[in-house]
């Protein structure tokens, strides 16, 4: 429905706008740990309980488990002189080190399950929440807001939350325990070495949180500049055939490509702070480890400790210092869910000014209709200096019907809104049978009322579906019937191959304009409503069909109030009451007779819509009206046999109606059919290997950040192992008695504390260049990535976003693109550090005992089976997930988008319902996730520590043989222990790999699709001068691609249109009008005959310069969320320079120049999302100097003016006649209003795909044929 407003310029807030009195930009808003779960259930909260004692004990069993390997190197140091006795005094340590392995193992998988169940619930209510707060929300709140960021923010942030609240939380609790075990056991053990290593704990924290901190700040500025490219793609999408049309994929491209870069700008930011923090991280841990193991040794030589002790204080601490290396992606995990939670939860928590949720508010038990408007005033809250309404003095009486008629943006459709609730007037109060509508329950009033809207929304879902959104209880098939029936619709839907089973896709876009409003009449007339509302109810509808459907709607109006908004006069004769608006005002009110009578505005605006029918006669007064209405229906009644041959196909834009699987004979819904799309697309991805090279070829340009990255991780690689080397050489030193401990300044202890020294330092250049490098590198990538995919995708033919849904694909690109960047930043780097660390690890131990080495490896299989598993159950898991998701997304962003008719349907609650009904498949997946591939992960943990105990065991029994020493068995232990550690982390990444990978492919199959009509394909590029503008169209047989088993021309259909003429097409919805443009746009290719401009057929042109020389206007025209200087700007190409004398003289040829200088901004006045700021005229004129200031030399008007009042119709298109005889233009016009047509060089009535008359307004009438039908109907 639109406004009748002109408002407002950019509502949102920029950061610069919130600063404080300072200049100093505030802290990034985020909140607090414990309100991530605030939305958990109390048996949610149980399992969470559970969940963090598992991961505190799956964490400290880690360090508690040194105490057992302390034990066990004390026992078997002091048994090396005599070692018969071995076995039996290390056997029951080993045995601990079983039970505790199965601990481990059991604890992970209880943790790990149990977080993954009730992150995901409670995610999905989230979600759930989130879209039902939007969609309760007042229509003020989102005229402030933009669809696109919010669809974003539903599929991105609430992403990021679940992130923070499952997996990655109990691995953040799991290395806490750690870090805490380990210190307490230090302390207990040594409390001297404890303190000194305790150094570390403020210098490793202030890193740490200081990282954190930084990080937090980034993701926030990133995560708002995604949302709004996520707007543009939105935009782009929503309106691709204006995109095409006007050759604005550059346009868009560079517009979203800005908004990337501010987003790459910060993950940069928080690539050097993540590398800066780590490197300091590193550093400041291996130094401390050099100054402790240095001082442990002085101790052991003053007798204050033992070798063992050292080796349990350091190895503890050591382990919760560890716990610090891999806190900071967890870490970052909850700093960017607490982030995203803020932007979620506001609106979630936002209670709105007009709550149809609230059951507070009056629910009279009967109403008679009566309305009454008192001083009523009104500026839209974005607007408030712009009144729309002045002082509104109305009585409405019960029953009866009240049409306001008056110019664009004179505040009819405003009445209906505020009739409706969406606004609460500013002044004045509106009544309804004496109750002020303040006082009545909001949804009550709503369920009152039945709505037409001039541009009428359907859902993305079957024809059945969307009548029956009408009612709010339970109605027969049937009741279903007689409605369409009644609406003038049951014929062209019992026509189609699942009937009312149709689905009619997103926006109702596979219907056409008249279609689609005939099946929203069905939907108001099967409501019974005790007040209709009808803004313009019959403006796509074709003569024929709008006679039908306004008998329909005058027998609706009866016994019932009804308040109608119409440019079309002749529909509003028998009204009560006509109430004339100028400027908000009332400057005349009467009966059609006496307004008439009264000569004045009313008896001009009827003038202007005279048909004349005679040369001589151009007279028109009321009684030569009544006199023609008598003919009329003489006439209508003789031919209503033959006119019913206008029905046999009832749309030409009966577009896609999807049914593809037509071995489904029977699809009940739309969610069937998603779910049958689900499975086969799941069976074809399960085949798909993950293109890892060609990430990596792909990320050419990037090469040198990843070398980088490579070289990092390479040296942080080799780091853990020079570590084990070195600390099992001080061990050995420390333990076996009669050992040298500190022989020289550079000996013994002292050495390998100053290794540790250059460990740190390499650990510094390693880790930071490793992790700077591969983020800085994954977001540059991501952003290239990114444009890449949404260029791509603004290079696919329009058939490709009728079979995928605009929800599905901004999802997609605002996900896909990021999971690839997490295969660069998470996953390679460890994959490269993990690499160097096995080799490093595997020669050391191998060099210092073989079998112990070998032992020890006998249990890989084992933990790459683990491992194995865990990813192939992710793997499944993350490809059924993303193709189950892609449906749920579709639900919201359909709702969210078309929320003014939710809100007015009262079906809030039914959107609410369907979308957590479509997120029931991927719940259900992951819950099968959690059961199964928990199993995976918690093996690791648990075959990692039996590994430990069968090479304590082995050792044992070869120290006993004399097969190695001690030193030699407990450096190999200890570097085969890291390398285990590291191996066992490589669970942490295959999650991430899996989506990476999914992403990956999903975008890769994008870019490799081959568009069947390309825009780059090389063809005939004549300059402007030379194009004529002949039109033909030869033999043409077509049928849309989804809907090939009905055709809309066969075979038949031919035109031929001189340059400079003006060319009408008329007919019946579903003639083929429409299709004829989008031939002559290359939207869509004939599968016979040619369609040709200047005798070239149009698939010969380079599509770009075919496109150039055309401009079109379409019935409900398209602007985007910018000034309206630059949406007129968009209607030449980028590289001209139009000045804004140019842009002021085509809206003055659309007379839409006086309206925009009245706003405070002109012509920088922001029009909204889809133009929301503007009148539905007001939109339309604007559309009209977009086409004029292209200057085509073929112009496409497609109801170009149906959205007029009958005085801008007048002047626009006397300046569109003007405009096209001086230019020598050829035009195409698509007309239901046969007065907009009457001086066109040929008019053309296509009816069976066919031109079955043509020829001048005064020749059609000579014939007295289908032209003359149409022509009396009117």
């Amino acid at each position: 429905m639109s406004k009748e407003a002109p408002l407002a310029s950019s509502i949102s807030h920029t950061t610069d706008e919130i600063q404080d009195k300072k200049g100093k930009k505030p802290k990034a808003p985020s909140v607090s740990v414990f309100r991530l779960f605030r939305f958990a259930t109390f048996k949610e909260r149980l399992m969470i309980c559970i969940a963090i004692i598992c991961s505190a004990g799956t964490g400290a069993l880690q360090p508690v488990s040194i105490l057992i390997y302390g034990s066990f190197i004390s026992t078997l140091t002091s048994s090396l002189g005599d070692t018969s006795d071995l076995v039996n005094t290390t056997l029951p340590l080993i045995h601990t080190m079983v039970y505790m392995g199965t601990a481990s193992l059991v604890a992970a998988y209880v943790s790990t399950c149990l977080w993954i169940l009730t992150g995901e619930s409670q995610t999905r209510r989230i979600r759930s929440m989130y879209l039902k707060s939007v969609l309760h929300q007042d229509m003020s709140w989102f005229d402030q807001s933009k669809e696109g960021s919010l669809n974003t923010r539903l599929a991105s942030d609430t992403q990021l939350i679940q992130d923070g609240i499952s997996e990655k939380a109990g691995l953040l609790i799991s290395f806490f325990a750690q870090f805490v075990g380990g210190f307490v056991i230090a302390f207990v053990k040594g409390w001297q070495m404890a303190l000194v290593l305790l150094v570390a704990v403020p210098l490793l924290g202030v890193s740490g949180a200081m990282m954190a901190k930084f990080l937090t700040k980034f993701s926030k500025e990133s995560q708002d500049a995604f949302a709004e490219s996520g707007t543009i793609a939105e935009q782009a999408f929503h309106s691709i055939r204006t995109v095409y049309s006007f050759t604005l994929q550059k346009r868009f491209s560079d517009r979203y490509n800005h908004k990337l870069e501010a987003a790459c700008r910060s993950g940069v930011k928080g690539g050097y702070a993540l590398g800066i923090g780590f490197a300091f991280f590193m550093f400041f841990l291996f130094g401390t480890f050099g100054l402790s193991l240095w001082f442990g040794s002085k101790l052991v030589t003053e007798g204050h400790m033992t070798g063992p002790s050292v080796f349990i204080v350091f190895l503890a601490m050591m382990l919760g210092c560890m716990s610090f290396v891999k806190l900071p992606p967890n870490l970052s995990a909850v700093s960017s869910a607490r982030a995203a939670a803020y932007n979620v939860f506001q609106v979630i928590d936002r209670v709105p000014e007009i709550n149809v949720d609230s059951s507070d508010g009056l629910m009279p038990d009967t109403i008679q209709g009566s309305l009454q408007f008192k001083n009523v005033s009104f500026s839209y809250p974005t607007r408030p200096d712009l009144k729309i309404i002045h002082d509104l003095n109305l009585q409405v009486a019960a029953g009866s019907t009240v049409a306001f008629v008056g110019s664009s943006g004179s505040g009819k459709s405003t009445v209906i809104q505020l009739i409706q609730r969406f606004y609460d007037a500013s002044s004045g109060v509106i009544s309804l049978d004496g109750h002020a509508v303040k006082d009545l329950n909001v949804k009550w009033l709503r369920q009152q009322m039945g709505i037409v809207s001039q541009q009428p929304t359907l859902f993305n879902a079957t024809i059945r579906e969307n009548v029956l959104m009408g009612v709010d209880k339970e109605v027969s098939e049937q009741d279903i019937i007689a409605a369409c029936k009644e609406a003038n619709c049951h014929t062209f839907i019992s026509q189609l191959p699942q009937g009312y089973s149709t689905i009619v896709g997103d926006d109702g876009g596979m219907l056409s304009g008249g279609q689609r409003q005939r099946i929203a009449i069905a939907r108001a007339i099967l409501k019974n409503p005790s007040i209709l509302l009808l803004d313009e109810a019959t403006s796509a509808l074709d003569t024929q069909s709008e006679r039908l459907v306004q008998n329909a709607l005058d027998k609706a109006s009866k016994n019932r109030t009804t308040i109608v908004v119409a440019h079309r006069l002749s529909t509003i004769v028998n009204a009560d009451l006509i109430v004339v608006l100028d400027h908000g005002s009332i400057v005349e009110k009467g009966t059609h007779r006496q307004l008439i009578e009264l000569g004045g505005a009313y008896a001009d605006l009827v003038e202007k819509q005279v048909i004349h029918t005679d040369m001589a006669k151009e007279d028109t007064n009321e009684e030569l009206l009544l006199q023609e209405k008598s003919e009329i229906q003489q006439h209508i009644h003789e031919s209503d046999k033959s006119s019913a041959a206008f029905h046999h196909q009832d749309d030409d834009d009966t577009k896609h109606l999807s049914i593809e699987l037509h071995d489904h004979a029977a699809v009940e819904d739309a969610h069937t059919l998603e779910l049958i799309k689900q499975k086969r697309l799941e069976a074809e991805l399960s085949k798909k290997k993950a293109p890892v090279w060609r990430v990596f070829w792909h990320m050419r340009p990037e090469w040198n950040y990843l070398a980088l990255g490579v070289i990092g991780a390479a040296v942080s690689g080799c780091i853990f192992p020079l570590y084990a080397y070195s600390f099992s050489h001080v061990v050995s030193l420390l333990s076996i008695p009669g050992q040298d401990v500190q022989p020289a300044p550079l000996g013994g202890t002292n050495l390998y504390a100053f290794i540790f020294l250059i460990i740190g330092i390499g650990a510094f250049l390693g880790s930071g260049c490793q992790f700077m490098a591969f983020e800085i590198c994954g977001q540059k990538y991501s952003k290239r990535l990114r444009g890449q995919v949404f260029a791509a995708y603004l290079k696919q033919e329009v058939a490709f976003f009728d079979e995928n849904s605009i929800g599905a694909l901004t999802t997609s690109l605002a996900v896909n693109a990021g999971n690839v960047n997490e295969m660069i930043t998470k996953v390679w780097g460890d994959v490269s550090n993990l690499c160097i660390t096995v080799i490093v690890a595997l020669i050391v131990a191998f060099t210092h005992s073989w079998a112990i080495t070998l032992v020890t490896l006998c249990m890989s299989p084992f933990l790459v089976a683990s491992t194995a598993y865990e990813f192939y159950l992710q793997r499944g898991f993350e490809d059924n997930t993303k193709v189950a998701n892609a449906q749920s997304s579709q639900v919201a962003g359909e709702a969210i988008r078309q929320v003014r008719t939710v809100a007015a349907l009262n079906k809030q609650q039914y959107f609410q319902d369907r979308y957590f009904e479509a997120s029931a498949h991927p719940h259900k997946l992951a819950v099968r996730k959690a059961y199964l591939s928990s199993i995976g992960s918690a093996c690791s943990k648990g075959i990692s520590i039996y590994t430990n105990a069968i090479a304590f065991f082995a050792g044992v029994h070869f120290i006993k043989s004399g097969m190695i020493t001690f030193q030699d068995m407990f450096t190999s232990m200890t570097v085969i222990m890291t390398a285990s550690e590291a191996a066992g982390r490589s669970t942490t990444f295959v999650a991430t790999f899996t989506k990476a990978k999914m992403a990956a492919i999903a975008c890769f199959e994008i870019l490799d699709r081959q568009t069947k009509i390309d825009p780059e394909l090389e063809g005939f590029e004549p300059p402007r001068q030379n194009i004529q503008g002949d039109v033909d169209f030869k033999n043409i047989g077509f049928a849309y691609p989804t809907r090939m088993d009905a055709p809309v021309f066969n075979g038949s259909f031919n035109l031929h249109g001189k340059a400079g003429q003006s060319i009408a097409l008329v007919g019946p919805s579903g003639c083929g009008k429409s299709t004829t443009i989008g031939m002559l746009q290359r939207w869509y290719d004939p599968l016979q005959g040619a369609a040709c401009l200047d005798e070239q057929d149009v698939k010969n042109y380079s599509l770009y310069n075919l496109r150039s020389h055309m401009a079109i206007v379409t019935q409900e025209p398209t602007l985007f969320d910018l000034s309206i200087a630059d949406n007129i700007r968009f209607g030449v190409d980028e590289k001209e320079s139009i000045t804004q004398g140019q842009i002021e003289d085509a809206c003055r040829s659309a007379n839409i120049h006086e309206f925009i200088t009245s706003l405070p901004d002109g012509y920088d006045t922001f029009v909204g999302a889809n133009g929301s700021q503007l009148s539905g005229g007001q939109k339309q004129r604007i559309a009209i100097a977009r086409a004029l200031i292209r200057q085509p030399k073929v112009l496409l008007l497609d109801e170009a003016t149906s959205a007029l009042d009958s005085d801008s119709e007048r002047l626009v298109q006397e300046a569109l006649d003007n405009v096209l005889q001086e230019g020598g233009r050829t035009t195409i016009t698509i007309a239901h209003r046969l007065s907009t047509i009457q001086n066109a060089d040929m008019i053309c009535v296509i009816d069976e795909g066919r031109v079955v008359e043509q020829g001048t307004h005064y020749e059609l009438l000579a014939l007295n044929g289908r032209y003359t039908t149409l022509n009396l109907q009117k």
